[in-house]
This record gives structure tokens, sequence and C-alpha cells, in this order.
């Protein structure tokens, strides 16, 4: 604003500047009047929702309004703590419990030359595992297309790349 005083005095002579600084300077303090008056109004309304009394030391509304912040925060981060603790309550669990898969799998390995429990079976399993005869033979199902499919054809595979390779290196030396 000085700069601007003194290049408009330089140009129009001595105190020529001094009514429309004037103006100026009026209509600078008009919006920040306005400005503070908004700011005013948005902490009084602030502090009826916090339900904090106007007072004449402000020092206290502040204390007391920290002290309120304070708490709020600490009970947001017990609250998010107690829902570490439970992670999505509310989705249902995904897969079997760990101890029943690894009863499953062991029972799996053991026959499997013939990974097909009869009904028998899957109702000890079911019993042994705390889960119905119905999970046991989904597990089953699945089991045999995940796990000992992929092992039996890479068994085949491999017993008859060896078999392949000895019938070309016998080839080769006759």
């Amino acid at each position: 604003m000085q700069i601007i005083v003194s290049s408009f005095d330089a140009i129009a002579g001595c105190r020529a500047s001094k009514p429309y600084t004037a103006l100026a300077l009026q209509t600078i303090s008009q919006h920040f009047r306005c400005l503070r008056d908004a700011i005013s109004s948005q902490i009084q309304s602030t502090r009826k929702i916090l339900g904090e009394q106007e007072s004449a030391s402000t020092k206290g509304c502040a204390i007391s309004r920290l002290r309120y912040i304070e708490q709020h925060l600490k009970q947001q981060r017990a609250m998010q703590q107690f829902g570490m603790m439970q992670p999505h309550a509310w989705r249902p669990q995904r897969g079997l419990p760990e101890t029943s898969v690894s009863v499953l799998r062991a029972w799996l390995f053991e026959h499997f030359l013939h990974p097909y429990p009869n009904d028998s079976e899957k109702l000890m399993l079911g019993r042994q595992t705390g889960l119905t005869r119905s999970q046991v033979s989904n597990w089953f199902i699945n089991a045999r297309v995940r796990l000992w499919k992929p092992m039996v054809e890479e068994m085949y595979k491999e017993e008859f790349g060896e078999a392949e390779m000895d019938s070309n290196s016998s080839s080769e030396c006759s």
C-alpha cells in the first residue's frame, strides 16, 4: 500500500493520494471486521455444540475445550483398538479353521493312493474337526482338485519324462 501511495504522490503531487488511500483503508478495515465477526460467530456456534459456556476468561475456555477434544480423541482411539481386536465382525469367516484343515490334510496324505473317504470316515473326520459331513465332503472334493490331482499329474510327468529320456538315450546308443 505504501508503494502505491508514494507512486501516486510522485505523479499527482504531495498528499494527492490521501482521499483514495483513506477510502482503500476504510474498505480493507470493513472486510477485516466482517471476517473477524464471521470467525467469532463460528467460534460461538462451536462452543454451543461443545456445550461450553461463554466466559470472561478465554484461558479457561481453551483448557476445557482442549480437555473435551482430548477426551473425544481418547474415545475414538479406544473404539479403533476395539475394532482392531475384532476385525470385520460382520463379515463371515472364509475357509475352514486351520486346525480342521490340518486334520483333513493329514488324512488325505495318509490315504494318498485312494483319497476318497467313505461315509463313516467322513463322520469320524467331522467329529474330530468339528465340521459337518457335507463340509468334510466338500473339502475333499476341492482338495482332490487343488492338491491331489496336480501332484499326481506332476508325478506322471516326472515318471514319463524319465522313461522318455531313457528311451531316447538307449536309441542314441544303438
